[in-house]
């Protein structure tokens, strides 16, 4: 067996907490936190032209509706880039990168709405129930915020 420096067994929120920082999952939660507050972070009108598509190796990918649009960003670039990485609490993004999108998806997305239905005061007890052994407070807000999202949210 691996000696990792503890002696004796360990709680299940000690293991959780190293497992978080150790895979790096508390920095995705919260990069990826910006695809759930984007209409918040820019104004309407960039949120209806642009939206994130996906991040990979610390570089932003945005959905752009069009060529107009595509230059428009690419000139904000460093003032979203700023905007973005304010609102991140433990990582950076490096870079934007712009895609257009594909405007048949676009349509079909654009018919598609997200609804938030909030779970039930009893799922919510619940589930707070089974993270109140954790005790870091911000690992234990982080899960019941992922809960909360994953339930509520529902596309339609």
């Amino acid at each position: 067996m691996k000696d990792n420096g503890h002696k004796g067994p360990q709680s299940v929120s000690t293991l959780l907490s190293r497992i978080t920082n150790e895979q790096g999952w508390r920095q995705q939660l919260d990069t990826h936190s910006l695809f759930l507050h984007w209409d918040k972070l820019v104004d309407k009108t960039t949120s209806t032209h642009a939206r994130p598509l996906k991040i990979v190796n610390n570089v932003l990918w945005l959905e752009i509706a069009n060529s107009a649009w595509m230059q428009q960003l690419q000139f904000q670039k460093v003032q979203l880039l700023e905007i973005v990485n304010n609102s991140l609490r433990l990582s950076r993004l490096e870079d934007i990168r712009f895609v257009l999108t594909n405007s048949d998806q676009t349509v079909e997305r654009n018919k598609q709405t997200v609804h938030f239905i909030q779970p039930s005061p009893a799922a919510q007890e619940s589930f707070q129930k089974q993270i109140a052994g954790i005790e870091d407070e911000e690992i234990r807000e982080s899960l019941m915020s992922l809960w909360y999202q994953s339930h509520s949210c529902q596309r339609g």
